[in-house]
């Protein structure tokens, strides 16, 4: 019995130090991931991350969305929904454009629980990829969004990949 524990603890040890991680300019490639910096800060979702293009009851849509944090009040939500698009682009839309695109982080503090959606937001996004069945979506972004508070936000290096 003493060997048998000995060789399988021995197997482990060897698939453990043999198997090889990803690199840190491999990590993402692959899975869904949402990641930016807001005001300099590194933002990464870490659940409920989506895509979707052209959804069932959105016309001509593009969807981005992911949340932070502990699946409770406490929880970021991020949104990024483009309108009345045909697919992959250049798009800069702001708070008053008549699509209704939006780009906010909901809960971001409990001070700012809103930024940017209806308290102002300038959006830089280019879609590089966008389909349906399966949905695949990814894109990179930018941004200045202001919060309830009136304080101004900079998303800068925003990432986004989602496949179905």
């Amino acid at each position: 019995m003493k060997t048998i524990f000995i060789k399988l603890f021995i197997a482990i040890l060897l698939f453990v130090s043999c198997s090889k991680g990803k690199s840190d300019d491999q990590k993402g490639v692959g899975e869904n991931y949402l990641s930016m910096k807001v005001n300099g800060v590194e933002w990464v979702a870490d659940s409920e991350i989506f895509g979707a293009f052209h959804p069932q009851g959105y016309n001509k849509a593009i969807l981005i969305t992911g949340s932070k944090g502990p699946n409770n009040a406490d929880e970021q939500a991020f949104s990024l929904h483009i309108y009345n698009t045909s697919g992959p682009g250049t798009y800069k839309f702001n708070y008053t454009n008549t699509d209704f695109s939006v780009m906010q982080i909901g809960n971001y503090t409990p001070k700012d629980f809103i930024i940017g959606g209806s308290f102002e937001f300038d959006a830089d996004v280019i879609v590089t990829k966008a389909s349906k069945d399966p949905d695949i979506v990814e894109a990179t972004f930018s941004g200045t969004l202001k919060s309830n508070t009136s304080e101004v936000f900079y998303i800068t290096e925003g990432k986004f990949y989602y496949h179905e």
